[in-house]
């Protein structure tokens, strides 16, 4: 048994070696394939998360003020129907009817209508009324401005999409290190009832006293609460993750082998930094903000121009409600309309989005600068947890030698229970360091592969 155990430490710390050997070759391309262990669970969360659907539907409407300002540049078609019951309105044909009268008079007939009513405006009036914009600058720059402010918006959903990829990974990562503590516990207990056995059999024998039994009792009791806890933990930990992937809370979960997290890390440490100032989307919606605010400036300034349209009238107009051939009308238009001044309101515009997109840029820089920093935490960080798997591994192969050894010599009678449950609590110690350690090391590197926006995010459109 012993030969066997000695033997299985050799093996782990070969594959600790062949694994460090791994990841020394780490800093190739971020575009190589690497293993994606989590890759399903990361693209099951980004078509389920309710956060993620509502960022979409942000998008949606800051996409729907796109449209709105596109359609300013579009011809517009519009009815318009009036009628009107008049008192005091200009009568034209008292101005006619005395004139047409005298005519008749002279010719001695009835030609001229003496009853004419003409009133302005008429008391009908229906028209279809197109309009196109020829020269507008004004809604030309503030259509740029809703393009890049969309860009900005998908941009923060990408954003957040990252930040959910990494928190779904964590959140796996914590529920299967709370599972791997649970089973460390699991097989503590078994190795304490073990002890405890053999402690009653020493008793019972006469070759201990009852005390050696009750440390026994006591030291399993101690295993079981941890065990307890480690338990209530990992269940914890799974509804954790369930709830940020969309699942239902006391969904199971299929666990991933620790072996696949023995991964290299995939950049070295300055094109992690010149990779995340390329992707991160922070600073992709700062710039794509910052090219809103210099459309709104032009969009200001555009204010000082001349506006001109053509328009295309057709409809009907008379003293009744009528739709015929003889009352209807035709007219084309050339409209245009300038506002030269307006009490300094349009140049406090211009002044307001050139300070915006000042402000826009100045915040860029700031953000890049504390990027640079997270990328290289996220990076000494990793490497520094990458280190310390080997020595995890050797820790945890010396403890189950020694368990094994005093293990023996226990239940040979020769080594004390105060050395066997020391040798125990060091075996169990050296587990959880080695579990920790891996899941630690794993971590990091999804906080360097977010922080240095190493992952491809593949968001779809949400239902």
């Amino acid at each position: 048994m012993l030969g066997q155990r000695e033997g299985a430490g050799a093996l782990a710390r070969i594959g600790v070696v062949l694994a460090g050997l791994a990841l020394a070759g780490g800093g190739g391309d971020a575009n190589a394939q690497e293993p994606d262990p989590l890759g399903g669970l990361v693209a099951e969360a980004l078509r389920n998360n309710p956060g993620l659907e509502a960022e979409w539907y942000a998008e949606q409407r800051v996409a729907a003020g796109v449209r709105q300002a596109r359609a300013r540049l579009l011809p517009q078609l519009r009815l318009e129907s009036r009628y009107s019951e008049q008192r005091g309105a200009l009568n034209l044909g008292e101005f006619v009817n005395p004139a047409y009268a005298a005519l008749n008079e002279l010719t001695g007939t009835s030609r001229f209508p003496t009853d004419l009513e003409i009133t302005l405006p008429q008391r009908h009036e229906s028209r279809l009324r197109l309009t196109q914009p020829v020269l507008d600058p004004a809604s030309w720059a503030n259509h740029a401005a809703a393009v890049h402010r969309s860009a900005a918006e998908r941009a923060a959903r990408r954003g957040f999409a990252r930040r959910l990829a990494a928190q779904v990974q964590s959140a796996y990562l914590a529920a299967a290190s709370a599972r791997s503590v649970v089973r460390i516990y699991e097989a503590t207990l078994a190795r304490v009832r073990e002890s405890e056995r053999v402690a009653q059999r020493r008793v019972e024998a006469g070759e201990s006293t009852p005390a050696v039994l009750f440390r026994a009792r006591a030291d399993r009791s101690e295993v079981e609460q941890r065990l307890m806890e480690a338990r209530v933990e990992a269940a914890s930990a799974v509804r954790e993750l369930n709830r940020l992937v969309g699942r239902p809370l006391e969904a199971p979960l299929d666990l991933v082998p620790d072996s696949a997290f023995l991964r290299a890390l995939p950049v070295s440490r300055e094109a992690a930094v010149q990779h995340a100032l390329a992707r991160r989307e922070e600073l992709a919606r700062l710039d794509a903000a910052a090219e809103a605010a210099d459309a709104g400036a032009r969009a200001a300034s555009a204010a000082f121009l001349p506006r001109l349209a053509v328009a295309l009238d057709y409809g009907v107009q008379g003293r009744e409600l009528r739709f015929d051939g003889e009352t209807d009308f035709l007219v084309g238009s050339v409209i245009l309309s300038w506002s030269p001044f307006n009490g300094g309101g349009n140049a406090a515009r211009l002044d307001a989005a050139r300070a915006e997109a000042a402000r826009l840029r100045a915040q860029r820089r700031e953000i890049a600068g504390k990027v640079r920093v997270e990328v290289l935490r996220a990076y000494d960080a990793a490497a520094v947890a990458r280190a310390a798997l080997g020595a995890a591994e050797d820790r945890l192969a010396a403890a189950r030698s020694a368990y094994a050894l005093v293990s023996r010599r226990y239940e040979e009678g020769v080594a004390s229970q105060v050395e066997l449950i020391d040798a125990r609590t060091a075996l169990t110690a050296a587990e959880l360091n080695r579990s920790l350690t891996l899941y630690r090391y794993a971590t990091r590197y999804i906080e360097l592969e977010r922080a240095a926006a190493l992952r491809a995010i593949e968001t779809r459109r949400m239902p």
